[in-house]
C-alpha cells in the first residue's frame, strides 16, 4: 500500500467514479468490498451484489458525475471520504446534486470501499 494513503484514497476514489460511469464491472469488484453496502438516494440499502445487479440491468445509471472531495480522514486502517457531486442519469435528464460519503478500508495491500452514503440535496 502507498505511503501516501491520501492521494492513493483519491486515485481509488477516481477509479471508482470512472469504473461505475464506464459499468466496469470487473474493476467495480476490485475496488468494492464483497461486504460492501449502499444506502442509495432512493433511501434504499443495498449489498454489493444488488449494486452490481442494478448497474448491470441498466436499473441505475451515472451518465455524468461531477465529483468534489471535501475531506479525507484516516482512522487506523479504515479512511472516511466526505464531499459532494452532481451527477445526470438520463441526457435530458436533470443534474442531481448529492451530499456523500465513502467509506474505505484497508486490505491485502490495497483499498476497498466497504460503504457508502449518498443524500440528494436540493440547490
Amino acid at each position: 500500500m502507498n505511503d501516501d494513503w491520501q492521494q492513493e484514497i483519491e486515485r481509488v476514489e477516481e477509479e471508482c467514479r470512472l469504473a461505475f460511469l464506464q459499468k466496469d464491472m470487473e474493476r467495480l469488484r476490485q475496488l468494492w468490498s464483497k461486504d460492501l453496502v449502499v444506502n442509495s438516494p432512493f433511501n434504499r440499502i443495498n449489498d454489493r451484489a444488488q449494486v452490481l445487479n442494478l448497474l448491470e440491468r441498466g436499473v441505475i445509471r451515472n451518465l455524468s458525475q461531477e465529483q468534489n472531495i471535501e475531506l479525507i480522514v484516516r482512522r487506523g486502517d479504515i479512511v472516511v471520504v466526505m464531499g459532494q457531486d452532481v451527477v445526470q442519469n438520463a441526457p435530458d435528464g436533470p443534474l442531481i446534486a448529492r451530499r456523500f460519503t465513502n467509506i474505505w478500508s484497508a486490505a491485502a495491500g490495497s483499498w476497498q470501499l466497504i460503504a457508502r452514503q449518498a443524500t440528494h440535496i436540493s440547490g
